[in-house]
């Protein structure tokens, strides 16, 4: 990212270009977490706020480090935030209030990765902090951006236990929990993602006009295992609330369900005729993105904060993922 950095300065001079307000996909920065605020990104399996008091030299507080950190890789990676305070009302409790700024002075990257490291069993390979400061650079004011990856194995913490994410907690896995993460390296691992083919700034303009409209959705499975997927279908579920906003499938009440897999057609051509002679799977590498096809909502499943369901089965097994606003406009 430092290269793109550089490269950017160098266009800026070239050009002269204002591209101070440029947001690279996936970097942190003020403007970014700002933002998560204003929109009210809630906490969640892949996302927890933490206020600057988190960070403590005590034990407890390194304690309660190890255990967060764990239970993300443990379960399926995500982002912790040390510097976005929380609301304190009950009805609001997982939304993030306000920057809580940590004092980089006292609490450095070094430290933070020196207590990760240190605290947790075996070390999570991967692991990225990113300070991002919230004023002046001489007041050292930072929020920690702590992106933590899904383990190939079980990760313990400082107590000796092994952790989860759970309903925004960080709880004590079972046996069988624990073995089947130490099982990971050992079967195929494919995340499935909702796509918007407009841009996301365009998008979320749209949708604060709250005039309706259709959005293209591209799916997308994403192998992130170390495995080759041969088999992939996914089911989409919903029920008479959410049908109505399926424009791009003939969808039926009360219930519905649209499919989609790795497979490919075979077809010929005899004249002016096309027929399908068979179906082959196209298996999926590791670290290997494909686009298996598209769905089109209405913009008021968004608006009105609908959800639906998917089942994704691959030759190893099944899981079952609600999707809400939140993964379809990040």
């Amino acid at each position: 990212m430092d290269l793109v950095k550089r490269i950017v300065e160098v266009i800026k001079k070239c050009l002269n270009l204002n591209l101070d307000n440029y947001q690279f996909e996936g970097m942190w920065t003020l403007k970014k977490i700002n933002q998560y605020i204003s929109d009210g990104i809630e906490e969640n399996i892949h996302l927890d706020y933490k206020g600057a008091a988190s960070l403590d030299k005590k034990g407890e507080k390194k304690k309660e480090i190890s255990k967060d950190v764990s239970a993300f890789t443990n379960s399926d990676g995500g982002v912790i935030i040390y510097g976005v305070k929380e609301y304190d009302e009950a009805e609001k409790r997982h939304l993030p209030e306000k920057i809580d700024a940590v004092n980089g002075n006292e609490f450095s990257k070094e430290w933070l990765e020196q207590i990760i490291n240190s605290n947790i069993s075996p070390r999570i390979t991967g692991i990225k902090i990113t300070p991002v400061q919230t004023s002046k650079p001489e007041a050292n004011q930072v929020v920690f951006v702590v992106e933590i990856p899904k383990g190939t194995t079980a990760h313990q913490a400082s107590d000796k236990r092994y952790y989860k994410r759970f309903n925004f907690e960080s709880i004590p896995m079972d046996d069988w929990e624990i073995k089947d993460i130490i099982n990971r390296q050992n079967r195929t691992d494919i995340k499935i993602d909702f796509v918007p083919r407009i841009p996301k700034e365009f998008l979320k303009r749209r949708l604060e006009s709250g005039i309706e409209f259709n959005i293209n959705f591209e799916v997308r499975a994403f192998n992130k295992g170390t495995l080759i997927s041969k088999y992939l279908d996914i089911f989409i579920y919903g029920d008479q609330d959410t049908a109505k906003y399926f424009s791009s499938h003939p969808l039926q009440t009360p219930d519905y369900q649209v499919h989609f897999s790795n497979e490919e057609k075979r077809e010929i051509e005899v004249g002016d005729n096309k027929f399908v002679i068979g179906t082959d799977r196209l298996p999926i590498l590791p670290n290997v993105i494909r686009s298996i096809g598209h769905i089109e909502l209405s913009s008021l499943f968004i608006i009105e904060d609908c959800s639906f369901k998917i089942q994704v089965s691959t030759e190893d097994g099944t899981y079952m993922k609600k999707v809400t606003r939140s993964d379809l406009v990040r």
